[in-house]
């Protein structure tokens, strides 16, 4: 196993919250809003901590949102020098 895996793996251990979370896929739901508040120089990370949170446990959500967040920063660049 990889470090970062082997990390990603233990910081999942005791990231996991006890009571009822939200499905990933109400998450998805949530994931344009947080790559716009990302582009546009707000903090996601304490607007949306819940997401957040899940994105620290799925490797699937990260991969998605850095992915569209790179798409999109191409398509709407904050300097337009790029």
């Amino acid at each position: 196993m990889k470090r970062k895996d082997f990390t990603r793996f233990i910081d999942t251990i005791f990231a996991a919250k006890s009571g009822e979370e939200m499905l990933c896929t109400e998450y998805f739901d949530k994931l344009r809003y947080d790559v716009d508040l990302q582009l546009s120089g707000q903090n996601a990370e304490t607007l949306l901590p819940e997401v957040n949170h899940h994105m620290h446990q799925c490797p699937e959500y990260e991969e998605v949102y850095l992915a569209l967040l790179k798409i999109v920063g191409k398509e709407n660049p904050a300097d337009p020098s790029k």
